[in-house]
C-alpha cells in the first residue's frame, strides 16, 4: 500500500460476525478488512495485489476468500492475450532446451 494512509475507525454490527462463537476482535478485523478489500476489488478500484495487501493476506489466500464469496476475478481480454503470449515464450523456450 501507498506510504500515503487514511485510519477510518467505525462500528459494525455484531451480527455481522455471528457465525463463529469464539470470534476475537483481531479476527473481526481481518474479516472486515478482506470485505473491504474485496468490495474495492470487485468495483476495480484496486488491482488484485493491492486488494491482498488492504486485506493483509497473501494473493491465494485472497483469491480463497473472493472464491468463497462467489466475487469473480477481474479478468479481461488484455490480461488473457498477455498470459497466452507469456505462455507461448515459456513453450518456445522450454522446446529449445
Amino acid at each position: 500500500m501507498s506510504t500515503d494512509t487514511i485510519k477510518i475507525e467505525f462500528e459494525l454490527p455484531q451480527e455481522l460476525f455471528i457465525n463463529s462463537r469464539n470470534i476475537t476482535h483481531t479476527l473481526i478485523k481481518a474479516e472486515a478488512l478482506k470485505r473491504l478489500a474485496s468490495t474495492f476489488y470487485a468495483d476495480g478500484s484496486l488491482s488484485l495485489g493491492k486488494a491482498s495487501q488492504l486485506a493483509n493476506v497473501s494473493k491465494r489466500d485472497f483469491l480463497d476468500f473472493l472464491a468463497s464469496h462467489n466475487i469473480p476475478l477481474n479478468y479481461d481480454i488484455h490480461e488473457l492475450e498477455k498470459d497466452l503470449s507469456t505462455m507461448k515464450e515459456f513453450i518456445v523456450h522450454e522446446n529449445c532446451l
